[in-house]
C-alpha cells in the first residue's frame, strides 16, 4: 500500500496522527504510574497500566491476524480492502510502544516472555521493511520496466516470442522447410505466411503496460546462415533459461556487441531481423529483473507470516499462564 505516493497521505495522516497521540497518552499514563509513589518504580505488566496495554494490544494483534481471514474469504465483504490495509499498518505500529510498556522493559526476565518479544519484534521489523519496499519498488518496476507484464504469464509469453523467433529466423536463412506443425500452415496450408511481429514502443493501455507487437515483413536474405548459428547458440538457450545470470547475452552492453558483431557477417536486409531479435533479449532482462523485484516485493511475506502465526500461537499460551497466576 502506497502511503506517500500518489495523494494518499492525506488518508493516513489521521491515522499517523491518532497513533502518535495514543503512544504518547500511553507513555503519560506509563510514567504517571511509575511516580505515583513519589519515588519511581518500573510499572509490571500486572500494573493498571501494563495490564491495560496488554489486553489492548493483544486485541490489535487479534485483528491484525483477522487481515489473513479478510484476504482468504473474499467472497465475505466486511469493510473495505483500503480500510483493512490502513487500519492493519497503523494499529500494528501502535502495538510496538504498548507491547513494551506492558513488559515493563523487562521481558528477557522470564524466557516464555523474552521469546515471545524477539516474535513480536522480527513480526514488526519485517512488516515495516515490507512496508517501505512497497513504497519505492512498484515506482522503480513502473520507470525502469517498460515491458513489465503479469508474472505468472513471462514463462508463456517467452515461449510465444521465442516460437515467433524461430520462425522468422528460419524464413530469413530459407529454411522455412523446417518449419513443422499447426502454427506455420497458411490461412489456406499453402505458403507459409511472411509476416512476424516485432517488438515495438513502449505503449500503456489503463494500468497494463508493455511494449507493442507489431507486424512486419521478412523474406529469405542470402548467405543468412550465421544468423541461424548465433539464435541457437545464444537467443534460444537464453530464452529458455530460468535464470539468465552468467549468459552470454545477460549484460544489455555484450549483448549489444555480439548484436554488432552479428551484423557484419550479415546482409544489411537482415539487419532488421537482428534489431527484433535485439529487442526480444532487452524484453528477457527486463522479465529477469521484474522477477527479481517481484520476488523483493512478496519475499517479506516468508517471514513476516509465518513467525506472526507463530507470535501469535506463543501470546496465547502467555495470557493463559499469565491469568493463571494473576
Amino acid at each position: 500500500m502506497l502511503i506517500f505516493r500518489g495523494g494518499n497521505w492525506p488518508e493516513h495522516r489521521s491515522w499517523c496522527a491518532a497513533t502518535v497521540l495514543a503512544t504518547v497518552a500511553a507513555t503519560a499514563w506509563y510514567v504517571a504510574e511509575g511516580l505515583r509513589s513519589g519515588q519511581w518504580t518500573w510499572p509490571s505488566g500486572s500494573s493498571a497500566p501494563g495490564f491495560a496495554f496488554g489486553v489492548v494490544g493483544g486485541l490489535i494483534i487479534v485483528f491484525e491476524m483477522l487481515l489473513w481471514v479478510r484476504k482468504k474469504y473474499r467472497v465475505v465483504r466486511i469493510g473495505r480492502a483500503m480500510l483493512w490495509m490502513k487500519a492493519h499498518i497503523w494499529l500494528g505500529l501502535l502495538t510496538l510502544p504498548l507491547m513494551v510498556l506492558h513488559s515493563g522493559f523487562r521481558w528477557w526476565d522470564v524466557p516464555l516472555s523474552g521469546a515471545l518479544m524477539m516474535l513480536f519484534l522480527v513480526v514488526i521489523a519485517s512488516g515495516i521493511w515490507g512496508l517501505v519496499l512497497q513504497q519505492i519498488l512498484p515506482t522503480v518496476m513502473l520507470e525502469e520496466l517498460p515491458a513489465e507484464t503479469i508474472r505468472s504469464q513471462i514463462d508463456y509469453i517467452l515461449g510465444q516470442y521465442l516460437a515467433e523467433a524461430r520462425r522468422i529466423v528460419r524464413i530469413t536463412c530459407g529454411k522455412e522447410g523446417d518449419l513443422i506443425g499447426p502454427a506455420v500452415d497458411g490461412p489456406a496450408g499453402g505458403r507459409e505466411d511472411q509476416s512476424f511481429l516485432v517488438i515495438g514502443a513502449v505503449r500503456t493501455t489503463g494500468r497494463v503496460q508493455g511494449k507493442v507487437l507489431q507486424t512486419a515483413q521478412v523474406t529469405p536474405v542470402p548467405n543468412s546462415e550465421p544468423l541461424l548459428t548465433f539464435f541457437d547458440k545464444h537467443i534460444v538457450p537464453f530464452l529458455e533459461a530460468k535464470q539468465i545470470s552468467g549468459r552470454s547475452l545477460a549484460s544489455a552492453k555484450r549483448a549489444d556487441a555480439l548484436f554488432r558483431d552479428l551484423k557484419t557477417s550479415l546482409d544489411p536486409r537482415a539487419h532488421p531481423v537482428v534489431d527484433s531479435l535485439a529487442d526480444l533479449c532487452d524484453q528477457r532482462r527486463q522479465f529477469a529483473r521484474q522477477a527479481r523485484l517481484h520476488g523483493w516485493l512478496h519475499g517479506w511475506l516468508l517471514v513476516h507470516l509465518p513467525v506472526s502465526v507463530a507470535m501469535f500461537v506463543l501470546m496465547i499460551i502467555h495470557v493463559f499462564y499469565a491469568l493463571r497466576y494473576f
